[in-house]
């Protein structure tokens, strides 16, 4: 009896010894396999966003991807010209090319100041868009392949509409007749550059401003004429590069519109 008994007991302890050995054996794998997975390498890593896309729709990735690429030339193009004007600002004049520049008092500067050729720059003190349509033939003589557009002081001020709707409204059959009249040229519409405040002070109509230049926006949109947003420009050198009356410019401050101007033009080669 006591012979089985031990037998019992030791086929017990066989049991538990060669459990644990198990156990531990599993264990120690375990902890191989994790410690070889942790030491993957990080460049085999796939990188956030594409972890991301991977859990998305096709199309979406697709689209994704795509605009990545606009992103990514945008930048390169952006970098490429800060390059060239950073070692010349002046640079910034010849990348216009079979160009039309047209305008009020604001705009007569690209001319006046000599930046820009006379006969490319169809502007004047007092113009608005109401002037456009009477310089159609004389564009169409030069068939520039883009216009500039940069009105909005005289639009605001003179009282031919009391509201930005209105505005609106006639700026879409400007710029109907524009695109009518020259199927194949590029329409880039320039934001109304606000005044100073104190400018404001002497003509408080002017802070109509950014009523009609967010119907100048919409209008653009509608119409597919690019919109070039100077807000950031304004912000930043109003202080320095506005002339003392509070609405018209420095010549230090053409080319950085110029750039603006222009940057939005390539920008929409990119993205078309």
């Amino acid at each position: 009896m006591k012979k089985l008994f031990k037998s019992i007991n030791l086929t017990k302890w066989y049991t538990l010894v060669i459990s644990v050995c198990v156990c531990a054996l599993v264990l120690i794998s375990v902890i191989i396999s994790e410690s070889v997975r942790g030491a993957k390498p990080k460049s085999v890593e796939a990188p956030e966003q594409l972890v991301e896309l991977d859990q998305k729709d096709p199309k979406d990735v697709e689209k994704a991807i795509q605009t990545m690429k606009v992103e990514a030339m945008v930048k390169e193009a952006e970098a490429s010209v800060d390059e060239d004007l950073e070692a010349d600002e002046s640079k910034i004049w010849s990348m216009f090319e079979n160009y039309a520049v047209l305008g009020d008092s604001r705009a007569v500067g690209f001319s006046y100041y000599n930046f820009l050729r006379d006969d490319r720059v169809f502007a004047a003190g007092g113009n608005t868009i109401r002037d456009i349509p009477d310089l159609i033939k004389d564009l169409k003589a030069i068939a520039p392949a883009t216009i500039y557009l940069c009105y909005g002081l005289n639009d605001t001020g003179i009282g031919h509409w009391q509201t930005g709707e209105e505005y609106g409204k006639e700026l879409r059959e400007v710029f109907d007749k524009l695109k009518k009249a020259l199927p194949d040229t590029q329409i880039v519409a320039s934001s109304i550059l606000p005044a100073t405040e104190a400018a404001l002070q002497n003509s408080p109509v002017w802070r109509k401003i950014p009523e009609f230049d967010k119907a100048l926006e919409q209008a653009c949109k509608e119409k597919g004429v690019i919109y070039v947003d100077n807000s950031e420009l304004v912000e930043k050198y109003m202080s320095t590069l506005y002339d003392e009356d509070g609405v018209h410019l420095r010549p230090a401050f053409y080319p950085l519109w110029a750039k603006n101007l222009y940057m939005a033009t390539v920008l929409a080669q990119i993205e078309q």
